[in-house]
């Protein structure tokens, strides 16, 4: 059942924290009563996007707005709601916005910027990010994610049953719990601390390093894969697993198994061993850096 907007509502919404306003910026307040589902398009290239999740079944927004920005749009329906700010004349924005938003815990976010630091706080529905060079970072709950920047840093500190995560130079810093993981990046960082267990992770990058602490499912998979960047992986010491690695160039260091031998695998610079029933599965690829296997807190 969907509750209308009320002052009690945005009453709740003039509590957040806004910057400062400034000459030539407008200070606006807002709502609409939606599904408890509802399908939620925000978009503003300028300034900062944050969103929170809370139990109304109602999408409100308090803003400030360079008038050099454009203004806020709000249309849509109860099921489809689309927000932002609409550059003046179809030009691009000189100015900043700063955009303050309170959707259902379901809702379906799907969130665009170009240059705007992106923040998020989800509460169950899923949530996806297509920004630019602003930082994004979600936390709270989803039932799926994903983030895609140019040069923006991402972090995800969250629970959710997937998770993806895709940047040019931007750091990737996942926390939390995400069943299954898809990271990648050109140069930037790969950075995965995950609590509890894993079924999948797949990390990528061309030159960047990779560090994952973490655990996997018994028959849970981690795929790391760098062509120039070091791999780290910190790791139970009684996880079982089989292990394949591949360190063309770089050095390897096994601090896992220190006592049992590496077996030659098919080609130079190949080398498989199993701990266990060997059910997970471990594959490292890196070319030119360093692989390091380390132990994840005490034997």
């Amino acid at each position: 059942m969907m509750r209308p907007v009320g002052f009690s509502v945005l009453l709740i919404v003039a509590g957040s924290t806004l910057p400062a306003v400034s000459s030539g910026q407008e200070t606006m307040t807002t709502g609409r009563s939606v599904t408890s589902d509802a399908v939620v398009r925000v978009y503003s290239a300028t300034g900062s996007i944050r969103i929170t999740a809370w139990p109304h079944d109602s999408v409100a927004v308090r803003g400030r707005v360079d008038s050099t920005a454009g203004r806020l749009v709000l249309a849509g329906s109860a099921s489809a709601l689309k927000l932002g700010i609409e550059p003046p004349g179809g030009r691009a924005p000189e100015g900043t916005a700063d955009l303050d938003i309170q959707v259902p815990e379901r809702a379906r976010l799907w969130v665009k910027s170009s240059t705007a630091e992106i923040e998020i706080v989800a509460g169950g529905g899923s949530v996806d990010v297509a920004g630019g060079s602003g930082r994004v970072r979600i936390a709270g709950r989803a039932a799926s994610v994903s983030v895609e920047t140019l040069d923006g840093n991402v972090e995800l500190a969250l629970e959710s049953a997937t998770g993806r995560a895709r940047t040019a130079s931007g750091t990737v810093v996942v926390r939390g719990v995400i069943r299954e993981l898809d990271a990648s990046s050109v140069s930037g960082p790969l950075l995965i601390g995950t609590e509890g267990t894993i079924a999948r992770a797949r990390l990528e990058t061309v030159s960047g390093e990779i560090a994952f602490k973490g655990d996997l499912d018994p028959d849970g998979s981690l795929s790391a894969d760098t062509h120039g960047g070091d791999v780290e992986l910190r790791l139970p010491v009684r996880l079982a697993a089989t292990f394949h690695l591949v360190s063309y160039g770089g050095a390897m260091v096994n601090e896992l198994v220190p006592a049992r031998p590496l077996r030659p695998g098919p080609g130079k610079g190949e080398w498989t061993f199993q701990t266990g029933d060997g059910r997970a599965t471990v594959d490292v690829r890196t070319f030119k850096g360093r692989l390091a296997l380390k132990v994840r807190g005490d034997r």
